[in-house]
């Protein structure tokens, strides 16, 4: 089948249809230039929850999603996403670019110490590649249907459920890559969190080499 006539399902996880939602649906409409379905994953769940709906909702090989406080700021984002995709079958995951709605960089993929690569950064193009990386951030991601569902044990919005998600899909042997040439603004920064949150120690408990590997300094390519 040509990429041109795949019908990708996308989704928009989010507990209501607000103003961000409306936003994010708008910017999915205006970049995206191949076949694709809207499918609703909305609901008084936390962010896991939502995320799995859209997954379990969807019904293509291949399937999209883009938190409702982000918005899509390439052209062709889908089309790129897609290509990085189909160049291996290994691949399991595709991410983005994600910068704040101030310039800087919230993540231009996960680091083997599990931080983001760039944080903090204003964004100037650094990192437009494509690599595979340790994880990418869940806002704008591309997924392949059917390998892994999000762990629903991870509560509210608060995060580390995507990291967790890319661990689990490289021990079942796919590879998570992360596509800087396509870019997404996010426009919330995440509320502050102390190390003793929930999520944070689940997270560890379930992955204790993160413990160590936290701490590691990783080179920027």
């Amino acid at each position: 089948m040509r990429n041109s006539t795949r019908v990708i399902d996308i989704y928009i996880p989010s507990r209501e249809k607000d103003e961000f939602y409306l936003q994010a649906e708008k910017s999915i409409r205006d970049k995206t230039q191949i076949p694709y379905r809207m499918i609703e994953a909305v609901g008084p769940r936390s962010i896991s929850a939502n995320r799995n709906a859209g997954l379990r909702a969807a019904s293509s090989e291949f399937v999209a999603s883009l938190d409702s406080d982000c918005e899509i700021a390439t052209d062709g984002w889908l089309k790129l996403m897609l290509e990085t995709m189909l160049s291996q079958e290994r691949i399991g995951l595709v991410g983005c670019k994600i910068v704040m709605y101030d310039g800087k960089i919230f993540s231009a993929g996960t680091a083997p110490n599990w931080r983001p690569y760039g944080y903090g950064e204003a964004d100037r193009g650094q990192r437009e590649i494509v690599e595979e990386v340790a994880g990418v951030s869940a806002n704008c991601l591309l997924y392949r249907r059917g390998l892994l569902e999000y762990d629903e044990r991870f509560i509210g919005g608060n995060g580390l459920e995507d990291s967790d998600f890319c661990i689990r899909l490289k021990q079942k042997g796919y590879c998570v890559l992360y596509d800087g040439r396509v870019k997404v603004i996010h426009k919330k920064y995440p509320k502050d969190k102390t190390p003793f949150f929930w999520n944070h120690w689940y997270f560890h408990l379930k992955h204790p080499t993160t413990i160590v590997t936290q701490y590691r300094r990783v080179k920027m390519q």
